[in-house]
């Protein structure tokens, strides 16, 4: 059995969180004042169709309906062992018709063996709009020995008039100690041996799901047999260890580019380049929330804004390693500007009407003056080709994250090159030519960086 399902809680008491909705669901049961019809929304793995069960098991427990089953009587010892037949389990994602919904009503008229007749609909929000109206008409007068309890991810897609017929519950996602916690509980009755680093990138991978938290640490534990490491889970999971990112982040500081791009590469030679840049931008989110003493907040915002050009632009390129070269010498040149005029020039995001406050030579040629105040937009410009033709800038992009970003400045492109609009155009280019074409302005700009090195 997996521990997902081993360590299911068998009550309330065994509940990791969610306290408002236990809280209710008991006093419900122990007062006997039984809702017919809840709905639980919230994201995957937090206990929504767990919560459906306990609350079944406590109306239908001989001794109830109780917050507290004796999972002694029989219908509890059917329960633990799966076979309570008054308990109806839908899966919506693969009965989501009208006859589905109209078996359900034929069987909703017989009585139970027991004292109510549950039905968990999981993920109600797949049924379709007529078994919807369908659902609608006994949700209204339901008998009095049915519950239903509809459980999904995406509440917004379940029609209003279900809605208002409905206790509506919202599920929050785990805490990511509360899951740290659950799974010290688990290692210590498995016999598993679990760092505290470990564990803490297993709760982070799983975003609030306990179940998922579950899942990774029996994985880890079988790749690790037993003993669960951050070297182990960081192979597991793609997680780039936070020391390197650290040695990295040094040599960045520094604007050592040739230190920066070794550590890279080793990064590299282990971990997809996805990989690497989500991590890096997860890393300088969490360097956000601590004191450094080599770097302002300020400049950690920019390295931020940096990373997260660096993760979109290998998201969406054919060329990511490229890319990365690119946004590494970025952010080794950062600590030379001034002020904050200048980072947001570094950057490419000045805005169009700002362009008539610096200090330009009008007579300049276009190109020379994108450089001086907007190297970002011009290194993008530079990479394409260009013309003027009646009054119009045109723009020959083989990269649609190269034609974004030039749209996005089309304004400032206007004012300095004095035409009237601006048009990129997206060339479908051989993969082998664009490659060529983007290693080449790469290398200049990374020869121009280190010109610039005292």
């Amino acid at each position: 059995m997996s521990l997902a399902n081993k360590y299911r809680p068998k009550d309330f008491s065994e509940v990791v969180g969610q306290e408002f909705v236990v809280r209710v669901l008991s006093r419900a049961l122990d007062k006997k004042e039984i809702p017919q019809a809840l709905l639980f929304a919230g994201p995957r793995g937090i206990g929504k169709t767990t919560l459906a069960r306990l609350f079944a098991k406590g109306l239908n427990c001989e001794l109830g309906p109780t917050s507290k089953p004796c999972n002694s009587c029989k219908f509890c010892m059917d329960f633990n062992e799966g076979k309570a037949t008054d308990i109806i389990e839908i899966d919506a994602a693969s009965n989501r018709g009208i006859e589905n919904v109209r078996e359900i009503q034929k069987d909703a008229r017989f009585l139970p063996s027991s004292r109510y007749k549950v039905y968990i609909i999981d993920e109600a929000h797949m049924l379709t709009n007529e078994a919807f109206n369908s659902l609608l008409k006994i949700l209204e007068e339901p008998p009095k020995h049915v519950v239903f309890i509809l459980a999904t991810t995406e509440p917004n897609k379940i029609p209003a008039t279900i809605l208002s017929r409905l206790q509506k519950f919202n599920l929050k996602p785990h805490p990511k100690h509360a899951i740290i916690q659950r799974l010290k509980h688990v290692c210590k009755l498995e016999g598993i041996y679990a760092t505290e680093e470990a564990l803490s990138m297993i709760a982070e991978r799983a975003e609030g799901s306990m179940r998922d938290a579950l899942i990774l640490l029996e994985q880890a534990s079988i790749f690790s047999d037993k003993n669960v490491d951050e070297f182990y889970v960081s192979k597991m999971l793609g997680v780039v260890p936070r020391e390197r990112f650290s040695n990295l982040l040094e040599y960045i500081i520094r604007g050592d580019f040739k230190g920066a791009m070794q550590s890279v590469e080793e990064i590299l030679g282990e971990f997809s380049p996805q990989e690497f840049a989500g991590g890096f931008v997860k890393f300088l989110e969490n360097l956000l929330l601590e004191k450094t003493e080599n770097l302002s907040f300020e400049e950690k915002t920019i390295l931020l804004r940096m990373a997260l050009d660096m993760e979109f632009h290998v998201r969406d390129t054919f060329s990511p390693r490229s890319w990365i070269t690119y946004d590494i010498a970025r952010m080794c040149s950062f600590k030379r500007v001034v002020d904050i005029d200048e980072i947001s020039s570094l950057l490419g995001v000045q805005k169009a009407e700002e362009v008539k406050k610096t200090n330009v030579i009008t007579e300049d040629p276009p190109i020379d003056i994108l450089r001086r105040n907007f190297p970002g937009l011009s290194a993008y410009l530079e990479s394409s080709r260009y013309e003027i033709v009646n009054g119009s800038l045109k723009i020959y992009v083989g990269d649609k994250v190269i034609k974004e970003k030039l749209e996005n400045g089309s304004e400032i492109l206007k004012e300095v090159f004095k035409v009237e609009g601006v048009e990129v155009i997206l060339e479908r280019l051989e993969n082998e030519e664009m490659e060529k074409k983007i290693r080449d302005i790469f290398s200049q700009i990374k020869k121009d960086w280190e010109e610039t090195q005292p």
